[in-house]
């Protein structure tokens, strides 16, 4: 059986609502008490990489973003899915924060500071992680932040829109130890307890294997 093409696949991942939860379309870990411990450590992280413009991608429905701290940072949000775009660009967009459709493996990218990816590498496959790597080093930007699970051994592959523990520092990918490591404290399920946000240049990232 041909796999479907990543943007059909959350497409019909976000009209069926299979993450949804009543706080969140992005799913469980996208809830308020999920990410306050995300939302009170990020602007800090943000000031002390020097960010003045981040790329939010694939950002969802802003639920929790919203109430993080950007003051004096330009922020992108960008999804692969088009409603998302027009739903949030309606109720959110302002001075300082603009919505693309924009793909992580393929959209040229704006040029920032930092792009955030936020429990978006974890679904996908091997091959798809190393075309958003190339993509994110092509866009120019300084920093990557993004889920890593630190004490994940093997790093399993999947099929589009599947998940798993994912470690950027094993094989193959193995990155160095990121500038930032921050634990995420509030795990929405049993097997989420080592789920960290990770920061690495994007000059320190390997070539792909």
């Amino acid at each position: 059986m041909v796999d479907k093409p990543h943007d059909v696949v959350f497409t019909e991942i976000f009209k069926a609502k299979y993450w949804g939860d009543f706080d969140s379309v992005s799913g469980p870990g996208s809830t308020l008490p999920q990410t306050k411990h995300v939302i009170e450590w990020l602007p800090h992280a943000l000031r002390e990489l020097q960010v003045a413009s981040m790329l939010d991608i694939p950002w969802g429905d802003f639920h929790w973003m919203q109430h993080v701290n950007l003051e004096g940072v330009q922020y992108i949000g960008a999804d692969i899915v088009p409603e998302i775009i027009q739903a949030n660009t309606a109720e959110h967009a302002g001075t300082g924060r603009e919505f693309r459709t924009l793909d992580l493996c393929a959209s040229s990218l704006p040029r920032v500071d930092l792009i955030f990816t936020r429990d978006c590498l974890v679904h996908l496959p091997h091959e798809m992680i190393w075309d958003a790597l190339d993509n994110v080093r092509r866009s120019g930007a300084h920093w990557l932040m993004a889920t890593c699970f630190p004490n994940t051994v093997e790093n399993k592959d999947i099929r589009v829109g599947e998940w798993r523990r994912l470690n950027l520092m094993r094989p193959p990918f193995n990155f160095p130890h990121p500038k930032l490591l921050k634990h995420e404290g509030t795990p929405e399920f049993d097997d989420c307890d080592d789920k960290h946000l990770a920061v690495w240049a994007v000059e320190d990232f390997p070539l792909r294997s």
